[in-house]
């Protein structure tokens, strides 16, 4: 997959996060998966954004249509970690 497609197919995404003053960035490419990170340390209502699994499978379906060959959606959420 080519990165500057998963890029665009962010976006969607991003505009979701976005709204409750959160992000995502891109990590890597494993195969047929994009691994992401949610940024939350400045959004208005971090406990507000879905959580991670249900993230990952909004964020799959917003993307699939956008990226030829996706097949899965890893997100690394530091609400999980206590960061």
């Amino acid at each position: 997959m080519e990165l500057t497609v998963v890029d665009a197919g962010l976006v969607p995404v991003r505009s979701i996060l976005q709204s409750d003053g959160g992000d995502i960035e891109l990590v890597s490419v494993d195969g047929d998966t994009v691994v992401l990170r949610l940024i939350v340390e400045d959004a208005n209502c971090a406990e507000c954004v879905l959580p991670r699994d249900m993230l990952e499978m909004v964020a799959l379906d917003l993307m699939k249509p956008l990226v030829p060959g996706l097949q899965g959606v890893r997100i690394e959420d530091p609400r999980e970690s206590g960061e």
